[in-house]
């Protein structure tokens, strides 16, 4: 494919140079008018970005052109004065072509990671799906017909906790075979230092004990914060931080029985 492209330039202001200036070639005094060019790349005639100035001088006495290079000192100095009183910018059009190459690669960015994201979905493992579904469940107000553990496990647990508004605490549990399945929920974890938010995964223990359901059962006790899991304990692992608690350690709660078949 042929591609056209190149250096093209504009005429982008003319003004007087004021100041005290002569001409080396005809001697009139403050005759001097400068011409500032823009020069800009292009493709197919499509300004794509601005490139340098330069400045002519023409005496409108004489009508003598002088070039940068060509500008006496004295008049040189007048002519930076000016430029830094006045400048002269390169307009918006010379950057058009940029400005519209952006836009379409981001519009080409977002079509190609759109399509990719439907054609590719994020796959979920089954036993994380579990998880997540019985997280969302989470109840600050359990029956004894709904949640009976819950329904017990709260008022043990106000009785154990201060710092905290245990009032808010949301649980859920759940029984699986010889496995307990405890989650709580509390939005106000940032009111206790870190390394105290274990304390109210040891009192979930002490409660399920005098409740005798820590002997009974393979416990799974996840307690989880505004946003993320904040403290797991299970029969084989334990993640007591208390600030970002690897919820994986409750997945073997859920065994192949629970899982639903994937076609």
């Amino acid at each position: 494919m042929f591609l056209h492209f190149g250096i093209r330039a504009s005429k982008l202001k003319e003004k007087r140079i004021r100041g005290n200036t002569t001409c080396p070639n005809c001697e009139s005094q403050n005759s001097f008018i400068a011409t500032t060019f823009g020069k800009y790349l292009h493709v197919f005639w499509i300004p794509l970005f601005p490139l340098s100035k330069t400045t002519i001088l023409e005496c409108k006495h004489c009508k003598k052109s002088y070039n940068q290079n060509e500008i006496p000192t004295e008049i040189n100095k007048a002519l930076l004065k000016e430029n830094k009183l006045n400048p002269v910018k390169a307009p918006l059009w010379h950057g058009c072509g940029g400005l519209i190459l952006i836009v379409l690669f981001l519009v080409v960015f977002i079509f190609i990671m759109t399509n990719e994201s439907e054609a590719d979905p994020i796959k979920i493992d089954p036993m994380t799906k579990l998880l997540m579904d019985d997280i969302v469940k989470v109840s600050s107000s359990p029956t004894i017909e709904t949640d009976s553990i819950s329904f017990y496990l709260k008022p043990c647990i106000n009785s154990s906790i201060e710092g905290i508004k245990t009032n808010e605490i949301k649980y859920y549990s759940k029984i699986k075979k010889n496995k307990l399945l405890v989650l709580l929920k509390v939005m106000d974890m940032k009111k206790i230092e870190k390394s105290s938010r274990k304390e109210l995964l040891f009192a979930v223990e002490d409660c399920l004990l005098d409740l005798g359901l820590l002997e009974t059962y393979d416990c799974y006790i996840g307690v989880k914060g505004k946003w993320n899991m904040l403290l797991v304990k299970t029969p084989y692992n334990s993640d007591l931080g208390g600030r970002f608690a690897n919820m994986n350690f409750l997945l073997p709660f859920y065994d192949n029985d629970s899982i639903p078949t994937i076609n």
